[in-house]
């Protein structure tokens, strides 16, 4: 009898959850981008002040700039010219925060837009139900909201796994590259030539796109447990984890050559590996518990409907 109702009133629950967490979102994201946009700015400025030919450097890749400056392997690169490499790995760092939150603004709204009227909708049909059930039979209506609440909140727990597990995968990525800078570095050291010095380079570029690529994804993942905090415990200081970008940007510039800088960022970037993995752990045991609890209900739900005389 209120098979198409409830259906219905469980997307429109979904919904009206959406709403409230995709407009925190867009708040947050706006705030986010005006940060970035600033410091974007600052480091542009930096870059002006540094070398009067700010178009090509912002339009130079970091490899590229770096063996610009260095011309050969033997020479050293003198205070400036790092000054000028550090302006512009985290002026292009900015830039790319700034698209991505963009990006994210974009498909936040538009994710708005199709839950703005759910309230008035999910209230409507709850009106007409509620008559109805409260004259045929009252467990059954919390059945029903139980049934709804748990498939919402399984939903949930399910993006937060899947935000994970993007973490995983581009910790897992910059983690690998790492692995192979180092392998490069270490022939390098031996003689290896300006080749072998090059393919290095490349290789720091790849690992420092998938950090960046991670910060990105753990915000995300953030924001996904923010949104199961409720039925979910778990104790994560995501600021801590997107800090240790700071530590690969800040220092690595003026050790560019040193093989030791990309062992201790190997090592940063699989701490945080392991401990996402952790958490991606517990939360798949908690989606598991709400499987089973959606179970049992749907189960007692269709017992109360079959039994109703």
């Amino acid at each position: 009898m209120f098979e198409v109702a409830n259906a219905r009133l469980t997307e429109l629950k979904e919904s009206m959850r959406n709403k409230t967490k995709w407009e925190k979102r867009l708040q947050e994201l706006e705030a986010e981008r005006e940060e970035r946009e600033r410091e974007a700015d600052r480091w542009k400025q930096r870059l002006a002040d540094e070398e009067k030919d700010v178009e090509r450097l912002t339009g130079a890749s970091l490899s590229g700039l770096f063996f610009g400056l260095i011309g050969k392997k033997e020479e050293k690169l003198e205070r400036e010219q790092l000054e000028v490499l550090e302006a512009k790995a985290k002026y292009d760092a900015a830039v790319r925060a700034v698209e991505d939150i963009t990006k994210q603004c974009q498909e936040t709204d538009k994710l708005l837009r199709e839950v703005r009227y759910s309230e008035f909708e999910y209230e409507r049909i709850l009106q007409e139900k509620e008559q109805a059930i409260l004259r045929q039979h009252g467990e059954l209506s919390e059945l029903a909201e139980r049934q709804a609440d748990l498939t919402v909140h399984l939903k949930e727990m399910r993006e937060a796994v899947q935000a994970g597990r993007s973490v995983l995968h581009d910790l897992e990525q910059a983690r690998d590259y790492l692995q192979s800078a180092r392998n490069w570095g270490t022939y390098d050291m031996l003689g290896g030539g300006m080749l072998s010095t090059h393919i290095k380079h490349n290789k720091i570029d790849e690992a420092m796109g998938y950090i960046h690529d991670a910060q990105t994804s753990l915000r995300r993942f953030g924001k996904e447990l923010k949104d199961v905090e409720m039925h979910l415990s778990i104790e994560i200081d995501i600021g801590s984890f997107l800090r240790f970008s700071d530590y690969f940007f800040d220092g690595f510039i003026s050790d560019w050559m040193v093989q030791g800088r990309i062992n201790d960022t190997l090592s940063q970037v699989e701490e945080k590996l392991d401990a996402v993995k952790g958490i991606v752990r517990q939360i798949e045991a908690e989606q598991r518990s709400l499987e089973a609890r959606l179970a049992d209900v749907k189960r007692r739900y269709e017992y109360v409907i079959e039994s109703a005389e």
